[in-house]
C-alpha cells in the first residue's frame, strides 16, 4: 500500500524539488520518476523521497479535504 503525501514545490533543482507538505515539513524529493516538467507552485504526490505524480491544485485540495475528514473518524 502506498501512503504518499502531498507537497507543494517551493524550489526546483536539477533532478530534485524541495516541497512543503501539509504538515509544514520541508523535504527534497527526486523527480526521476516523473516525465513531466515541474515548477514552483506545482503540487506533487511524494513517497519515500520520490515524486510519483503531479496533481492540479484542485486535486490537491480535494485529497487534503478527504484526508482531514478521514482522520476525524472514530476508529473501529
Amino acid at each position: 500500500m502506498c501512503l504518499g503525501e502531498l507537497g507543494e514545490v517551493v524550489r526546483v533543482d536539477a533532478g530534485t524539488a524541495e516541497v512543503v507538505t501539509g504538515a509544514g515539513r520541508r523535504t527534497t524529493v527526486s523527480l526521476m520518476t516523473l516525465d513531466l516538467p515541474v515548477a514552483t507552485g506545482d503540487w506533487l504526490v511524494v513517497h519515500s523521497g520520490f515524486a510519483l505524480e503531479r496533481v492540479t491544485p484542485a486535486e490537491a485540495e480535494e485529497a487534503a479535504r478527504i484526508r482531514a475528514a478521514s482522520s476525524r473518524e472514530e476508529p473501529r
